[in-house]
């Protein structure tokens, strides 16, 4: 007890504090503008995420999928978002709209298999 009196032991948890909330704020609006990424470029991306979905099951009527395949699956998703992207949008994707559409595609992956993020 002794030791939260210190004002400067008081000041450094008050920073961790600070510092985590910063963090969780950060997370939540990342995940909040997944979904308006994902939201918005739709068009783009429910053609590919058809195409994941019916691969996916493919692969679990066959046997043949594994981790890395599953892998494999996603990032040529990914490859095929990129594409319709640039195609249509005369322009690269943004970082974080790649990370929106992966988050997206494997959670589509993953409801395919029967497990839901």
């Amino acid at each position: 007890m002794s030791i939260l009196q210190n004002e400067q032991v008081r000041a450094a948890l008050i920073a961790l504090i600070v510092v985590g909330l910063n963090a969780l704020a950060q997370w939540v609006r990342g995940k909040v503008s997944y979904t308006k990424i994902v939201d918005d470029y739709w068009c783009y991306i429910q053609p590919v995420a058809e195409a994941v979905r019916d691969e996916v099951l493919k692969g679990l009527k066959e046997s043949q999928l594994t981790t890395s395949v599953l892998g494999d699956i996603v990032q040529r998703g990914v490859v095929q978002f990129i594409d319709a992207y640039k195609t249509n949008e005369w322009r690269e994707p943004t970082e974080h709209q790649i990370e929106a559409v992966t988050f997206e595609l494997e959670d589509v992956a993953d409801r395919a298999m029967g497990r839901g993020k």
